[in-house]
């Protein structure tokens, strides 16, 4: 084949059968729902509520326990005691318009292998969720249950719940080595410090200081009507998580169209519909019709006007599976802590990690998270379903005959001749970015997001190398590199319609030694379970075909569109350097 006659066919666009789309599709046809266990599977933490009993040591005592659903025994617990205050008649007269209810917080404990999640903070938030409900809110007739005649609940009705004040105090005892750290961490819940004397203890080994703090709740107007406020207690089970983005946890917004952001410690629930994410603190995480993502205060969600907003707080999580048909039936699940999520809100949009910003929002088009179950983790990553399907099937097939025969094949160099022009004009028709979910789908909307050509890039690379002032060769080798995916215009029968249907050897990506062990560290290294080189003696030890020292020039990587470059341009006896050739490959 010669120059005039290499002119290729236009390239058909991929047909991915593996996009998110599809699998999405398949999901939903099959019925099948995602909760909390599938998405974080192992344990859950629920809460208990318990008063009185023979173990209490107060008046009016009540215990919040915090237990694992796989282990005996609390891992956090929070005691506290409660009672009304009356006012004595020589009070004045303004004291006596309301009597008091005096609180204490006596035990607040979380066992060391569960700090840092902010759990001490849900504790104390639902000790004062408790307290409200208990003495400051008129929520009681709120009863999904109250199912009785309607004169008697009119009659019910006008008996009005009397309300009091809460003063709430404790003792905050702190390591005079972290001095300040549990005095903000109650500040930060609400707390102030009731009196600047402070009482130094010590037993000999280490010093503590006590700090007196308190936290006063307000009672409500008698006639407000409020909805019951929202608690864990009422929830089956629950999990603490981390919300992740590229550049470490998340914020979010407080307010629709605000500026001012803020980092919190979540929670996940399973809901009827989805799942629900929360702030240890009782911050519900919404996300409205424009695509703003911002959190629902406990306050605002006990007023009736935010009813319509609650099933914005739901999320539904699709999971994309790994799995892909083969002539011998599916291949096994990979390592589900690297598989990838979808978390759909119920405006049919996706939440995502803004890289901007670093806060969440919701896009149409869909963001993918992979979950954690090992250390309750959520990571928003770039990572796509065609993007690890490609490195599946280039683990499956990649082995080192498949090399070695793609080698004896294309390295006669017979598909004919181009110049470098006709070479970047061939692969203007394929996209930069493949794995990237609008390019491999035909169905999203491409209006919507504009992917620049494998052309475009390669130029683009070759003026920043040429800005960053580096050598000419450089330049040259960043227009170029990516010229062997021009293989599919030169081979369009075979090379063409593989890479159309199955596998596109031609795209760069991550390198591989084949012929030998394979490190762990290697890139998609969960998918390795796929190649059946490991199943042979001569290819699965550390050495392999190989001798020590060998070389990287006497080793055979994967088949790839930049490892055919590196073979074509020693083929033509390039005056490059050797850097450019290692470069390449």
């Amino acid at each position: 084949m010669t120059s005039r006659n290499c002119t290729p066919p236009p390239a058909k666009k991929a047909k991915r059968e593996t996009s998110w789309r599809s699998w999405k599709g398949e999901l939903e046809a099959n019925g099948k729902r995602f909760g909390l266990q599938d998405l974080l599977p192992g344990f859950t933490l629920r809460l208990e509520h318990r008063e009185g009993g023979a173990l209490a040591a107060h008046r009016g005592e009540e215990r919040i326990l915090l237990f694992r659903s796989d282990k005996p025994g609390a891992i956090a617990k929070i005691i506290y005691s409660s009672e009304i205050e009356h006012q004595s008649s020589q009070s004045s007269v303004a004291e006596l318009q309301k009597d008091i209810a005096q609180a204490k917080i006596h035990v607040l404990d979380v066992k060391s292998q569960y700090r840092g999640r902010d759990l001490g903070g849900l504790l104390f938030s639902e000790a004062m969720t408790n307290l409200r409900s208990k003495y400051c809110n008129n929520d009681d007739n709120e009863d999904d249950n109250f199912n009785v005649d309607d004169h008697l609940k009119s009659d019910y009705n006008h008996k009005q719940k009397q309300l009091y004040d809460v003063n709430c105090s404790l003792d905050a005892e702190e390591d005079v080595t972290r001095h300040g750290k549990l005095i903000d961490f109650y500040m930060r819940l609400g707390c102030h410090v009731a009196s600047k004397r402070v009482q130094y203890i010590s037993d000999n080994d280490f010093a503590y200081r006590k700090v007196h703090m308190q936290v006063t709740l307000k009672a409500a107007a008698p006639t407000t009507k409020q909805k019951k406020r929202s608690s864990l207690l009422c929830k089956a089970s629950f999990l603490p998580v981390q919300l992740v983005g590229d550049a470490g946890k998340l914020t979010v917004k407080t307010s629709a169209g605000g500026s001012e952001a803020i980092k919190f410690d979540w929670l996940v629930t399973q809901a009827d519909d989805g799942i629900m994410f929360s702030t240890t603190h009782g911050h519900v995480l919404i996300a409205s019709p424009s695509g703003d993502v911002t959190i629902l205060s406990p306050d605002d969600q006990m007023c009736g006007s935010n009813s319509e907003v609650e099933g914005w707080a739901i999320f539904v999580p699709i999971h994309i599976s790994d799995e892909i048909d083969d002539n011998d039936g599916i291949l096994p699940q990979s390592d589900s802590s690297r598989s990838l999520w979808v978390l759909r809100s119920c405006h049919g949009t996706f939440l995502t990690a803004d890289s901007a910003s670093k806060c969440f929002s919701c896009t149409k088009l869909p963001s993918f998270w992979q979950a954690n179950g090992s250390n309750l983790r959520l990571a928003c990553t770039s990572d796509t379903p065609p993007r690890r399907h490609h490195y599946l099937q280039s683990w499956k097939l990649q082995t080192y005959e498949y090399v070695q025969s793609m080698r004896l094949r294309f390295l006669n160099f017979s598909l004919g001749k181009a110049t470098l022009f006709e070479a970047l004009g061939w692969i203007h028709a394929f996209p930069a970015y493949p794995f990237h979910v609008w390019c491999s789908d035909d169905n999203i909307g491409s209006s919507m997001v504009s992917s620049p050509s494998l052309r475009t890039l390669s130029v683009l690379m070759a003026e920043a190398a040429r800005d960053e002032g580096l050598p000419d060769w450089v330049q040259l080798v960043a227009l170029f590199h990516e010229l062997g995916e021009a293989v599919k215009k030169l081979d369009p029968n075979n090379t063409g319609k593989m890479a159309d249907s199955i596998y596109d050897w031609t795209i760069s990506t991550r390198s591989r030694v084949v012929g030998c062990a394979t490190p762990g560290c290697a890139t998609f290294s969960e998918f390795r379970h796929f190649n059946t080189d490991l199943l042979d003696a001569r290819y699965s030890s550390d050495k392999g075909v190989y001798e020590s020292n060998c070389g990287l020039d006497n080793v055979l990587l994967q088949w790839s569109g930049s490892e055919y470059m590196y073979h074509l341009l020693r083929h033509n006896h390039t005056a490059l350097p050797t850097e450019a050739l290692a470069m390449v490959r």
